[in-house]
């Protein structure tokens, strides 16, 4: 034990005439070039965080869109099923397929504005200057044009009707979800 003592008291002592002679000497500046070098791959990694981002954005609305289609299919096969109901699940079949139309029901659509007033954006339609993702303002009004067929189907339509509208669905939200 007494052969210890000194050894650890001459330890402390080095590490402490290192310390002071490390705080003495100005420490060396990094040089430019590695600077520039670490901007660099900082920012490289930033955009691919937000390219990454932004596919993931793209990806939670395309699924969004693909829930509304479940829905509003659903939808049309309880209106076949049910003539009593008929026009209820039609009419929520509309409010599903117009919830494509555009994009989002009115929460997500809050969403987007305040992503929109942010200055984050995808894709501009050429004629009417309005921000999509997936749904073309073409497309937009077939899915419209298409809601309204469904929500005046009526009492009267019958299974092969319906099943015909699903088909359209199917097809419409098929084109609009594709990639570019």
């Amino acid at each position: 034990m007494r052969s210890l003592t000194p050894v650890a008291i001459v330890c402390v002592v080095l590490l402490g005439y290192q310390a002071a002679r490390s705080q003495q000497q100005p420490a060396a500046a990094p040089a430019h070039d590695s600077a520039a070098k670490v901007a660099a791959s900082t920012y490289e990694h930033l955009a691919t965080a937000i390219i990454e981002i932004e596919a993931t954005e793209d990806e939670l609305v395309k699924s969004v869109l693909i829930g509304y289609q479940s829905a509003a299919q659903g939808h049309l096969k309880a209106a076949a099923q049910d003539a009593a109901g008929r026009v209820g699940h039609l009419e929520a079949a509309a409010a599903e397929i117009t919830n494509i139309a555009n994009e989002g029901d009115k929460q997500i659509q809050a969403v987007r504005q305040r992503l929109a007033k942010a200055g984050h954006t995808h894709n501009t339609d050429v004629e009417t200057k309005t921000d999509y993702i997936w749904v073309t303002n073409r497309e937009k009004k077939g899915l419209l044009d298409l809601a309204s067929k469904v929500g005046r189907a009526g009492a009267g339509a019958t299974a092969a009707e319906l099943d015909a509208l699903g088909v359209e669905l199917a097809k419409a939200v098929e084109a609009a979800i594709a990639p570019e």
